[in-house]
């Protein structure tokens, strides 16, 4: 019966320590935008009575690369609406990404929104 006991006890207090440590590492104020050298900025846009938040970021020229390495080059600049297609036509799915080769992008390499729908054409 004592053992039962000490159990017990120690699960119970095994599993509050558990649960209390949840709230003190958990925050409920919004990240701080990244500041760092040649990361996006936010660029504030204002309508009437509303005011939203759009960076901007360059997205790099993927044609001729592979398409695993594209798709992580683009997120890494902070695009993450990625969109790949077989440029053939044919229907294939891009399942190994490393398997495809990007023939084309849109858009082109430049200076755009991180919200920006980035398609590549692939073979």
């Amino acid at each position: 019966m004592g053992t039962r006991t000490t159990v017990a006890a120690l699960a119970g207090t095994a599993l509050l320590a558990l649960t209390g440590c949840g709230a003190s590492t958990v925050s409920d104020k919004p990240a701080a935008p990244r500041t760092t050298p040649g990361t996006p900025t936010p660029a504030m846009t204002a309508a009437p009575g509303k005011v939203t938040t759009t960076e901007t970021a360059n997205l790099p020229n993927m044609t001729g690369k592979g398409l695993q390495y594209a798709q992580d080059q683009a997120q890494a600049a902070g695009f993450y609406g990625l969109a790949p297609h077989d440029a053939l036509g044919r229907g294939r799915m891009q399942a190994f990404d490393r398997n495809w080769k990007v023939c084309s992008q849109t858009p082109a390499a430049g200076k755009h929104t991180t919200d920006t729908k980035i398609d590549f054409a692939t073979v």
